[in-house]
């Protein structure tokens, strides 16, 4: 066998696994948007990097009937990929989102294990099935002495903020008035430059019709500005638009 043969069989077989992950990943732990504001990008382009482009590159490189040691080298690579893939599947399962939480003026994707499920007080908001998005709302405390507890809390004690204390969270549809006050309307919104025109643009051809209150809201804790596109009359999500939305 010549060794772009041997390259080619590896390439495929890499392909095969790689798919099946991915077909986990994009449809049952990362479905529709959520992908977009999860920040999984970069395990996904390790593994697809060097399971499909590094392993069979290697086993090119170093692929000659009869070598040497030959068993070794594919081995070696087969193990390298083995542990690129183990690691893109372990961090992806892990860091799958679970929750959409509003909290004072944003949403921000909340993983299950960044919370405690146990002080969750709604059954509404409690289902635990995998690929099932919870949304939820945040609610700071209103009692003067209650909310300077949890500030405390938050500031010298190390709790996390608002949005991963599940002890506050609530319903989403329990908090559709601040939720409503949050979002930007894409009839009032001012694109900065061209592209933040061509979002909009888009956006409005594409959900528009069916939902003439389509807006936005700021998703928090992500590097890149990224809004989520909502009914603001349904507060239904209907997917993502790379503006900046502060």
């Amino acid at each position: 066998m010549t060794r772009y043969r041997a390259a080619f069989i590896h390439l495929g077989l890499s392909g095969a696994v790689v798919a099946t992950v991915l077909a986990l990943v994009f449809f049952v732990w990362y479905p529709d948007w959520s992908f977009q504001v999860a920040g999984a990008v970069t395990p996904v382009m390790v593994m697809v990097g060097v399971d499909l482009v590094l392993g069979p590159l290697l086993t090119l490189i170093v692929y000659k009937a009869g070598k040497p040691g030959l068993k070794f080298d594919l081995t070696f690579i087969a193990i390298v990929q083995l542990v690129a893939l183990s690691y893109g599947s372990y961090t992806l399962y892990g860091a799958r989102p679970h929750f959409l939480v509003f909290a004072v003026d944003r949403v921000v994707v909340v993983a299950r294990k960044h919370v405690d499920e146990s002080a969750i007080r709604y059954p509404e908001i409690s289902d635990m099935s995998i690929g099932n998005m919870i949304y939820a709302f945040a609610r700071a405390p209103e009692d003067p002495e209650e909310f300077q507890e949890f500030l405390n809390s938050t500031l010298f004690e190390g709790k996390p903020d608002l949005e991963y204390r599940t002890e506050f969270w609530e319903p989403w549809s329990n908090g559709s008035d601040e939720i409503r006050d949050a979002i930007t309307l894409l009839a009032d919104f001012e694109p900065a430059n061209e592209a933040e025109a061509a979002e909009a643009a888009t956006a409005i051809d594409r959900y528009g019709d069916a939902h003439p209150q389509l807006g936005f809201v700021a998703v928090g804790g992500l590097e890149e500005d990224i809004g989520l596109l909502i009914d603001a009359e349904s507060l239904e999500i209907l997917g993502v638009i790379h503006v900046n939305p502060w």
